[in-house]
């Protein structure tokens, strides 16, 4: 899992990632609809959003000090995050390494019952979308920046995550054990 994860962190700073300075969710705003202590099977998604062929992850969240900590096993790689609901069952995701004091990546997350399937936020492939709509980075208030996708406002970032769930397949799903 570690091996994928940093494989997959190595792919992320090559192509860039949805990301802001400072933090659009304060914990008094966040919302915290994964109960403490859930465990998860993570599977990686293809480009159809359906189940690739590799072995499963595990992961485990818990709230410390208001965020959430996610413990990707092996090494006890920890994340830190909150989420905000931005539709019905579906949250922005804001998250750092634990250690990290500043500096946030973006996904959005589904709720389906027990099962969440994420949306990767990848900087290049969503200003492919928006050029393909005839649009521009600028109306969802971001910039490019060290090939990063640069949001300062969480509205824009609601605007930019509902626009990519309409057009893009999620690239992983939590199944709650």
């Amino acid at each position: 899992m570690i091996r994928r994860l940093a494989a997959f962190a190595a792919l992320l700073l090559l192509t860039g990632c949805l990301v802001s300075d400072g933090d659009l969710i304060s914990p008094g705003e966040a919302d915290f609809p994964v109960e403490d202590g859930t465990r998860f099977t993570v599977y990686a998604l293809d480009e159809s959003g359906e189940r690739a062929d590799e072995p499963p992850e595990q992961a485990t969240v818990t709230v410390k000090d208001g965020r959430y900590l996610m413990d990707m096993g092996e090494e006890s790689k920890l994340f830190a995050g909150l989420m905000k609901e931005i539709g019905p069952e579906l949250y922005a995701v804001m998250i750092r390494e634990a250690d990290q004091t500043d500096g946030n990546f973006y996904a959005l997350m589904e709720r389906d019952g027990t099962s969440w399937k994420r949306w990767g936020m990848v900087c290049p492939d969503f200003v492919s979308l928006v050029e393909e709509e005839g649009m521009a980075l600028a109306d969802f208030g971001m910039v490019v920046r060290n090939s990063d996708c640069v949001a300062t406002d969480f509205e824009d970032l609601k605007k930019a995550l509902l626009f990519a769930h309409e057009r893009q397949k999620p690239d992983a799903e939590y199944v709650a054990d």
